[in-house]
């Protein structure tokens, strides 16, 4: 496997903290390991830092000592690691308050990391494993990316799950983020379109967890709104019926709509009878809305 991505840019080491978060490795057992991989294999472009996830089940008392300990941990990893790649690390934001979000990004610059990701978005689910898009976690973003610019530093964030949220943290200046959710949502049957949330396309699932499935026809009309296409999603049929198809064809989406906000070429869901995004009022500034035209002129 290693061998596929040697040699391939943007490459980027996650921690696997997200093991941590759900027991099935201690902290202690990770921080060695880790050290020991990022030794063995300095090809990769970033390094993701150990970090001590504050889920939302936490006391105020327990996220504040998990911020401590990522800092903590992060300081020390990124002495042991190899010196040519410690310019590549990728400490990891935690912290539910701004005074945790400034104690993070301050200590990191100090550091010399020139990259930071953000970890600390509400967390719902069995064992907490899904990330969820709050209004405060939006707000901590917002200031998270402001301070971070005046250290010179680019921002990551860890496990955005739908393409409906992208336009919001395109407008913040988000540099990089990473998605295991185009895989988790096909799981339920559910399937994305550009700047569109989740719908379920499987009737029996849409009978099991309520709701109501896509029509061929609906279906058929947003792809041609979107502008999408993909080999996964051509024959209606095989894709409400394979998970590996609605998997797939999610992925497809998720880089369709990074490259229409890269472009320029977005668009308004209002204007195709779909509700505008519940995301837009998340910031505290106006959320830039988007013109249907091409910017190819």
């Amino acid at each position: 496997m290693a061998e596929h991505f040697q040699g391939q840019d943007g490459v980027i080491f996650d921690s696997g903290g997200y093991y941590v978060q759900q027991g099935i490795v201690s902290y202690e057992t990770l921080f060695q390991r880790l050290l020991a991989f990022y030794r063995k294999n300095d090809w990769g472009s970033w390094y993701v830092l150990p970090d001590y996830v504050p889920t939302s089940s936490l006391t105020s008392e327990e996220v504040l000592s998990r911020v401590n300990a990522t800092i903590t941990i992060a300081r020390q990893f990124a002495l042991e690691m190899p010196v040519p790649l410690r310019d590549r690390m990728l400490p990891v934001v935690q912290g539910h308050t701004r005074e945790q979000i400034k104690e993070c990004v301050d200590n990191y610059a100090d550091m010399g990391a020139t990259y930071i990701g953000f970890g600390s978005f509400g967390t719902s689910g069995d064992n907490n494993s899904i990330n969820m898009i709050t209004k405060q976690a939006v707000q901590m973003i917002e200031f998270l990316k402001l301070h971070a610019q005046k250290h010179g530093l680019k921002v990551h964030l860890f496990g955005v799950g739908t393409p409906n949220v992208l336009p919001l943290f395109y407008d913040l200046g988000i540099d990089s983020f990473d998605s295991s959710c185009w895989s988790r949502t096909a799981g339920y049957g559910n399937v994305y379109l550009p700047f569109i949330g989740r719908k379920n396309i499987t009737q029996r699932m849409a009978r099991e967890i309520g709701g109501v499935a896509y029509t061929q026809a609906r279906f058929n009309e947003l792809k041609e709104a979107t502008s999408h296409s993909c080999p996964f999603c051509a024959d209606f049929e095989t894709l409400k019926s394979s998970r590996i198809y609605q998997m797939v064809h999610n992925l497809y989406v998720m880089l369709d709509t990074v490259d229409a906000l890269n472009t320029g070429k977005t668009f308004v869901p209002e204007l195709i009878g779909l509700e505008e995004s519940r995301y837009k009022s998340y910031r505290k500034q106006p959320h830039v809305k988007f013109n249907t035209a091409s910017n190819d002129d």
